[in-house]
């Protein structure tokens, strides 16, 4: 996988820019962006890390080498320090962050990030995420809450990514640490024990929090077993469909290929008074128009199927959903506050009648312990009760999870659609329509030369097979729709799946799920030991390759890496070598680290590197240079000032380069500067 794109809209010092990646390969798999200290080389980096992970790559930026300043204190200031300072004032309240990544040049990802600011710059707290599939080069949108889950099956999960995206001043500071500690702390994010040790620390507040509580299932069970056989069975059918759809695809490119072939050997006879050129440009603008006329009666479909039956709807009613939809987030807010504050209760409980001092005298008998707990717990309950006059008095929608009455909230505000904007859709349907039938008049035109009936017999083949192309175009459609129908079906049943999933595990006896928790816990702890085991002996074999590569002196023939973390550089005849390490051979030691750390991981990810060559002799930056190319099928995005990768280090590579850009930056005062990109330039020789 590559990254392909990324465009930065508002963001720092860029006002709008664009850079485009090519595919690594033989023709090179190295990107150089050059630029001087304060040019915008680490903005890039930051943009890719906050467009792709948002709030969640806050406490990974430190690993990556990109520690926030004392005045950056959190996301909302992170991202308020890096709208552009020429936004406001240009009536831009918004920036937004774009990253399209590819395995190969028609099948991916596209990633849009965009946050919004109040007039005084200060972020409001919206975030909007669009995100695009890229399949057969036709992107479709997907609800962006699968982001997390594509980042983590095909590119790089959030806790992973200081593996691939670094500042090489953090190679310098990694470098520095003990190599037990270098090795356990790269082991940890590699086996995702920072996300086992988080589960333990919920699965511990989720037994605090349900200790003292308890009770019945009044839940039907029945009805919840049959819910998860019809989802069961529902996505069943989406794969089938999906399948289906697929198929068809794979046929459609199949008659598309047979049509350009039968054009080809009617061009070669003659068809056309030999014009090829205007014949093959009608057919394929057929193609092309045809392919707008699909998509504006999807559009038309979608406003009136999915929009205009809420206009039926009196507007009291829709305003009174929405209001009701408002009250309710703002009370499960508040529960949830209540709820998060839970467990300080009952330490503060427990913690009361553990006191020894003051001593009450004389002790307190059970009734009177009772009253007091009573009192307290009614002290406690008065300080959530009543509620805000804002909020919901009544849960009214209860069949709706926290996010779905977002969503639907959110939903409303779209359905709006007006007369004019079905005026539009109609008249371009139309307008599609006559350019049609005016292309088929045309072709008609130039489709007279006819000899021995071999040109007849190929154009009776060939309207046969765009009469399949027609009928294929239209299947595809009816598909589409089926599709979307049944995955919206499967994003209903699943919510009220999740919701009487979410009421039996209320309704459980407490002790029963208590001690489900703390088994879970005791296995993690079981767990995390021997997760070192399945990958030190890889990740010494992985590291090995990479500081051989690495070193211009050959005394290391294996690194061996123990399941403490330790690790051993053996000789050939395997006595281990023990010398004084220079700060650069510590920071190769630290680098192949990071690479065998990558190698293990099976992610074929790109890499991207500020200041790469940091700190490093002429002789260990070639070898950086070399293994980085080396490895011809992996992405490397360089961002190099000057004295890293100079003229002269750019022309001894420039057959590995793919692509390169120079950073330029206009300073217009008031410390606001405006950086922009130059394609295909590089530092010039002095």
């Amino acid at each position: 996988m590559w990254i392909s794109k990324l465009e930065l809209n508002n963001f720092k010092s860029y006002y709008f820019q664009s850079f485009n990646f090519p595919q690594p390969g033989r023709e090179g798999n190295l990107t150089l962006i050059g630029g001087m200290n304060g040019f915008g080389k680490t903005t890039l980096l930051e943009a890719l890390y906050l467009c792709l992970y948002g709030a969640d790559a806050m406490p990974h930026l430190g690993r990556a080498g990109l520690k926030p300043t004392e005045e950056r204190k959190g996301y909302p200031t992170f991202l308020e320090r890096a709208l552009n300072g020429q936004a406001l004032s240009l009536g831009k309240d918004n920036m937004s962050v774009k990253v399209q990544a590819l395995s190969d040049p028609s099948e991916g990802f596209e990633i849009t990030r965009r946050w919004f600011f109040t007039k005084r710059g200060d972020w409001n707290g919206e975030e909007e995420i669009l995100l695009q599939e890229i399949s057969g080069g036709i992107s479709r949108p997907i609800d962006s809450v699968h982001l997390t889950e594509l980042l983590d099956q095909r590119f790089v999960p959030a806790h992973l990514a200081p593996f691939f995206f670094f500042d090489g001043e953090e190679v310098k500071t990694l470098a520095n640490r003990n190599r037990i500690e270098q090795i356990k702390t790269g082991m940890e994010g590699l086996l995702g024990v920072v996300l086992l040790r988080g589960m333990q620390k919920r699965l511990e507040q989720y037994q605090a929090n349900n200790r003292y509580r308890s009770g019945n299932s009044s839940v039907d069970e029945e009805k919840y077993k049959e819910l998860a056989e019809k989802l069961e069975r529902d996505e069943q059918k989406l794969d089938e469909l999906n399948g289906l759809k697929h198929e068809l695809e794979r046929e459609l490119d199949a008659a598309k290929a047979k049509r350009d072939e039968l054009m080809g050997r009617i061009m070669a006879l003659g068809g056309g008074s030999g014009d090829i050129a205007t014949a093959g440009d009608i057919v394929r603008q057929q193609g092309l128009v045809k392919t707008q006329l699909a998509e504006c009666e999807r559009q038309m479909e979608d406003a009136l199927a999915g929009k205009l039956p809420f206009h039926l709807i009196h507007k009291d009613c829709t305003d009174l959903l929405k209001e009701q939809l408002r009250q309710e987030i703002k009370r499960r807010k508040w529960d949830a506050r209540k709820e998060g504050m839970e467990p300080e209760k009952e330490r503060f409980i427990a913690s009361f009648f553990k006191a020894a001092e003051p001593a009450i005298m004389p002790p307190l008998e059970d009734g009177q312990i009772d009253a007091v707990l009573g009192r307290l717990n009614a002290a406690w309950e008065s300080l959530f009760y009543p509620p805000p006059s804002d909020c919901a008095k009544e849960i009214v929608h209860d069949y709706l999870s926290d996010e779905r009455r977002e969503a639907v909230l959110a939903m409303t505000e779209k359905l709006r659609i007006g007369a004019q904007e079905i005026r539009v859709l109609v008249t371009k349907k139309e307008s599609l329509q006559r350019e049609l039938r005016e292309l088929e008049k045309r072709w008609a035109k130039i489709d007279g030369v006819e000899r021995d009936g071999t040109l007849a017999r190929i154009n009776e083949e060939l309207a046969g097979i765009s009469a399949t192309i027609d009928q294929k175009e239209r299947s595809r459609g009816d598909l589409e729709r089926q599709i979307r129908s049944q995955e919206a079906t499967i994003d209903q049943d699943r919510a009220i799946y999740s919701r009487i999933h979410e009421q039996i595990i209320k309704a459980s006896p407490a002790k029963s799920n208590i001690s489900k928790a703390q088994r879970i816990r005791d296995l993690i702890d079981e767990l995390i030991p021997s997760l070192y085991a399945l990958k030190t002996k890889q990740l010494g074999v992985a590291m090995t390759v990479a500081y051989k590569q690495l070193a211009h002196k050959s005394q290391v023939d294996k690194i061996v890496i123990e399941e403490t973390g330790a690790s051993r550089l053996l000789a050939k005849d395997n006595t281990e070598i023990n010398f004084d390490r220079s700060a650069g051979e510590n920071q190769l030691f630290a680098t192949a680290l990071l690479a065998g750390l990558a190698e293990v991981s099976g992610i074929e990810a790109p890499l991207v590197v500020d200041t790469p060559l940091a700190r490093l002799d002429s002789e260990h930056r070639k070898n950086i240079l070399n293994f980085w190319t080396s490895q011809k099928q992996r992405q490397v995005i360089l961002l190099a000032q000057d004295e890293e990768i100079d003229a002269d280090m750019f022309k001894a590579i420039s057959g590995s380069v793919g692509k390169s850009y120079l950073l330029e930056h206009n300073d217009l005062g008031r410390g606001v500067g405006r950086a922009r990109a130059v394609e295909n330039q590089y530092f010039k020789e002095q």
